[in-house]
């Protein structure tokens, strides 16, 4: 859902730094890509409540990174966060503006979440509630008892906050010859080396709907949308040796529920989708395929209230695509342990996936001081590890150690 800050004094602006992260990292394989992965984010909003009925927000973002080896490369870049207007009725709410709405129940990989703009600027090192960008939309929630109706529209299509080809993130590697999601092939690591990459021009807007329903004994929620995928896929073009980003346009039909049984919460999510992008294994063209993602899990607090446990079975699938080079079915189990000793002033927490058809994983264990709320001082670290063609073979050199802070003002 759209975020938003409560103000205290209808009439006067609220400033406040919504999140502050810095973080330095050490990368530890022999053949790493860098020595040294430096990272910076700042998110600050200013909000102004009219009434009861209308309130608007102004927010924006700045990022930047730094890396060292015998090159070193920084950059940096500022954008906007949710700015927008919100009004409210009895049983309604609309906003106009720049906003991040996540659909979907599961952790993530939500199925049904595909209007979101992914930030992949760190890849998976950050939680998926900061892997999300702002975007324009218009947005009407209307309430009727337990139901709820939500229609979003994004007016104009922004694709995924990707890296630059110099940061260690990238999903395109020039130095291996070597594209994210795809075999290591030595017929393609030429062109990938040297071929130019370009970006489709995409036009119109994507949109859709979802209708949810609040139970005692469950929780559920139906969606159809018209999106685009949000990151890029790349079109390989021979003739003119050029990697295309696209974004195919994509009807997505699914839907979510949750329910408690003891001290357990189910949950579950699942989506058909009517164009994945893939790439044909005979001749290297590009085509698209259906598809089908799924999620069941579980979350709990096995013996101890401070311990929390949540573990998600999650399956992707492509369907009549022939021989294509992407897998036709993949398996993961994530999840995440938790726990907070010392009365909260320490949180330990394991974060994971992994793959169980074939080897893919992934691991950021992390211990953090929080004594001082809401600031917060951890150490971690990202292990990768893979079968050719996952994402744990693709980043395997980039296993890295970190140590940072994370707070709010």
């Amino acid at each position: 859902m759209a975020s938003t800050v409560a103000v205290a004094d209808p009439g006067a602006w609220d400033f406040r730094l919504e999140r502050g992260h810095l973080e330095a990292g050490a990368l530890t394989a022999a053949e790493r890509p860098a020595d040294g992965s430096h990272s910076l984010a700042l998110v600050g909003s200013a909000v102004w409540l009219g009434s009861e009925r209308w309130e608007v927000r102004l927010g924006a973002r700045a990022d930047g990174w730094y890396r060292h080896n015998e090159e070193s490369f920084s950059g940096a870049d500022l954008d906007y966060d949710e700015s927008w207007l919100r009004l409210r009725g009895d049983a309604w709410r609309f906003t106009a503006g720049a906003q991040r709405v996540s659909w979907g129940r599961v952790d993530e990989v939500p199925p049904t979440n595909r209007l979101v703009r992914q930030d992949l600027t760190r890849f998976l090192l950050d939680e998926l509630a900061h892997r999300e960008r702002a975007t324009p939309a218009l947005r009407l929630e209307w309430y009727h008892h337990a139901w709820t109706v939500d229609l979003l529209w994004h007016p104009v299509f922004r694709e995924a906050e990707m890296p630059d080809e110099d940061n260690i993130w990238s999903p395109v590697d020039r130095t291996r010859g070597r594209l994210l999601g795809l075999p290591d092939d030595p017929a393609l690591a030429e062109e990938i080396r040297t071929a130019r990459f370009r970006d489709a021009e995409v036009d119109g807007g994507v949109g859709g709907a979802r209708v949810s329903r609040f139970g005692r004994r469950m929780d559920y929620a139906v969606t159809v949308q018209r999106a685009r995928h949000s990151a890029p896929y790349y079109r390989f073009d021979p003739a003119e040796l050029t990697f295309t980003a696209v974004h195919p346009r994509t009807t997505v039909v699914g839907g979510d529920l949750g329910f408690a049984a003891g001290a357990v919460t189910w949950r579950a999510e699942a989506a058909w989708l009517s164009d994945v992008p893939a790439t044909l294994e005979d001749d290297r063209t590009f085509t698209t395929v259906e598809g089908f993602d799924w999620v069941v899990g579980a979350e709990g607090f096995p013996g101890d209230a401070d311990l929390r446990l949540t573990v998600q079975l999650a399956g992707q699938h492509l369907r009549d695509g022939g021989d294509v080079l992407e897998p036709a079915r993949a398996y993961y189990l994530n999840g995440e342990i938790e726990d907070q000793p010392a009365r909260g002033r320490w949180r330990v927490r394991l974060r994971f996936s992994l793959g169980l058809d074939r080897r893919d994983a992934y691991l950021n264990p992390e211990v953090a001081y929080r004594r001082w709320e809401p600031h917060e001082f951890y150490l971690g670290g990202h292990w990768f590890d893979g079968a050719d063609g996952t994402a744990g073979d693709f980043y395997r050199d980039h296993r890295i150690i970190v140590a940072g802070w994370r707070g709010t003002l």
